[in-house]
């Protein structure tokens, strides 16, 4: 009867975990294809503009909603999906990005996804990324913005995320229209602590007075020549 129960509560544990797995964006595998319906539904939406800056990636995107006004002159088109990172995005390269002809492609990093990730593998996406430029003959601006250490990941991640940060810095540094933008100076209190009034109560989500924060530090980035 108690191995009985026992198995009882291991399955229930188990059918937790595969539901969690399933329901956490940053886990779910997703294909090209799904990607590429996902943004072809998104196109129907809108008027897409001439040589747009667009504006990629993941629960950054996704989340968010404070129009950004015209980046180096160019209207904003923003795309997301869950679990979209720089190594799908290179994969998937022709429709989520060659297909719109952009003239800057922002891509904010996720704290998760970047606390996680392999440096060097993430690089080596990056540099995919450029590849493809020259290999479509496209000519657009890489904007890289690096993982903001927020609340939930000051303590644990902290190092980590300014190793990355470092890495990625001297990657970009020199390259031909690359830019690594580290804006964490944005997201500091007075006592130079991860501000927690610009997060959700979950301590990663930037809330609308800290996305506003990131679209003016941004903002002001763009009108600054490299």
């Amino acid at each position: 009867m108690l191995r009985f129960a026992w198995a009882i509560v291991i399955t229930a544990l188990l059918l937790l975990a595969l539901r969690l797995t399933l329901l956490d964006p940053g886990l779910q595998s997703t294909s090209c294809t799904d990607l590429e319906r996902g943004f072809e539904s998104e196109d129907f939406k809108e008027s897409l503009p001439d040589d747009p800056a667009l504006l990629i990636g993941n629960q950054r995107v996704r989340h968010w909603k404070t129009p950004v006004g015209p980046i180096r002159g160019r209207k904003v088109v923003r795309r997301s999906a869950a679990g979209l990172n720089p190594e799908l995005i290179d994969q998937c390269f022709p429709r989520l990005v060659g297909y719109y002809h952009p003239s800057v492609v922002i891509m904010p990093l996720d704290t998760p996804y970047a606390s996680n990730v392999d440096p060097a593998g993430l690089l080596s996406a990056l540099q995919r990324i450029l590849d493809h430029r020259l290999t479509y003959s496209l000519d657009f601006e890489l904007w890289v913005i690096a993982p903001i250490t927020t609340p939930r990941y000051e303590t644990t991640e902290k190092t980590s995320l300014s190793a990355l940060n470092a890495s990625g810095e001297a990657w970009a540094s020199g390259k031909f229209k690359v830019r690594w933008l580290d804006l964490q100076s944005n997201f500091i209190d007075g006592a130079g602590s991860a501000d927690t009034k610009l997060v959700w109560p979950n301590g990663n989500t930037l809330n609308d007075r800290g996305y506003q924060r990131l679209t003016d530090a941004l903002i002001k980035r763009s009108n600054e020549r490299k």
